[in-house]
């Protein structure tokens, strides 16, 4: 069954009871009836200590099946991101790399740009990415 059903269906079984409870209440108001209110009032008693019951029984089932779930989908997610380097990742790499040889004394392999220099080089380069891409990847020539 999916999450969402057995929420669901703890829910019915919820709502039933409030309808139960409610129409004992609407019983045990009736008067000149001839029916006991003190039997209503355990009757509702005994409804709520069977819905405490089985809500318990319910939030305790499946607490320890949603921990068990974050648990593997956590691990999933780390696998994924052992797997892909994100640009932050990338950046915090990169400066941990300038870091070490700044401290040995070396002259930085990679300078960022400042907002100037970017733009400067972008109105020297202005081509697309796609030539770009072409440039670094030629198409082989086809022959008829």
């Amino acid at each position: 069954m999916q999450k969402a059903h057995l929420y669901e269906a703890i829910l019915l079984v919820n709502r039933g009871i409030d309808e139960a409870v409610h129409g004992l209440e609407r019983l045990k108001r009736i008067k000149n009836a001839g029916l006991d209110a003190a039997c209503f009032e355990e009757k509702v008693t005994l409804f709520e200590i069977h819905r405490a019951s089985l809500n318990s029984y319910f939030c305790n089932n499946v607490g320890r099946n949603e921990d068990l779930d974050t648990a593997r989908f956590e691990q999933m997610h780390r696998e994924y991101e052992k797997n892909i380097l994100d640009e932050i990742q990338v950046y915090r790499d990169l400066q941990a790399v300038e870091d070490r040889r700044r401290i040995e004394g070396k002259p930085p392999k990679v300078r960022f740009l400042t907002e100037d220099e970017r733009r400067e080089w972008e109105r020297q380069c202005p081509k697309s990415l796609e030539e770009a891409e072409s440039e670094i990847h030629p198409e082989p020539e086809r022959q008829p």
